[in-house]
């Protein structure tokens, strides 16, 4: 179906008559092309439902992290010890680990080390008390190579002495480190220097190597790409529209559904 303004608002009409839910999330499970062509044609899927007449906030979910939540354990886990660098909480499958996770969202924090400050904490001198071995190295340095950040040896000892340290300690040589962590030192000694245009062209070079090109693809096939896509654009999603690539509903639908269970 060929979307235009009218018929956008005709179906988002239809549906909240029919008491169909219309936050963000559950359109997006429900008619990802719909909420696509609203936030295309109207700027923003507010302005849409706004423009049908159907008022934004007796149909917004509210979320169920918020900066405050997030900030309120943090402060509960400080006062009772626990360990709070990243490793530590991700490590953890109670409600501090998953809003250690939850933070990342560009709504929310972008990053834990954000998290810490927003509650007090130096994020620097949690990362002092880290207990450190090979699994936890290693771990650590996936984690940087999976959000897009700098994994060169200069970089890390600028951006994390702690665990570049650590790395030439249990390793033998920070090297081996990133070899232990399944990444090619030589690569990652390349410098990169991202804008828009370089990400929408390596966007394109991924797809048409590899397939369809969905959030997870792309972070295992080139995680710095993908780091740079979403700092740059604010969102996956928007990157890929910018590169003009669609993925099938088919996909669309499958990562809907694994976004839910998470």
């Amino acid at each position: 179906m060929k979307w235009d303004k009218p018929r956008i608002l005709q179906r988002l009409k239809k549906l909240y008559r029919g008491g169909q839910q219309l936050s963000y999330t559950q359109l997006a499970k429900r008619e990802q092309a719909l909420l696509s062509a609203a936030s295309y044609h109207f700027g923003a899927y507010r302005k849409a439902l706004e423009k049908a007449g159907i008022e934004y906030a007796s149909i917004v979910q509210r979320p169920r992290w918020t900066k405050q939540r997030i900030i309120g354990l943090i402060k509960q886990a400080k006062r009772k010890g626990d360990d709070l660098h990243w490793g530590a909480v991700t490590r953890r499958r109670d409600e501090l680990g998953k809003a250690a996770f939850a933070s990342l969202q560009p709504r929310l924090f972008g990053r834990w080390d954000r998290a810490l400050h927003a509650a007090g904490l130096d994020a620097d001198d949690v990362a002092c008390y880290r207990t450190w071995d090979r699994n936890t190295i290693v771990f650590e340095i996936r984690s940087r190579a999976r959000d897009g950040e700098p994994l060169s040896s200069g970089a890390l000892q600028k951006e994390d002495p702690g665990l570049h340290a650590a790395a030439v300690r249990y390793f033998g040589g920070y090297d081996n480190a990133l070899r232990a962590a399944h990444l090619n030192p030589t690569k990652l000694r390349q410098r990169r220097n991202w804008d828009e245009k370089s990400i929408v062209a390596g966007l394109k070079r991924v797809a048409k190597r590899n397939g369809p090109l969905t959030d997870t693809s792309c972070r295992r096939h080139d995680s710095a790409l993908y780091g740079a896509a979403v700092r740059l654009f604010g969102s996956f999603t928007a990157a890929r529209k910018a590169a003009g690539i669609r993925i099938s509903k088919s996909k669309q639908s499958m990562r809907s559904k694994h976004s839910a269970r998470s």
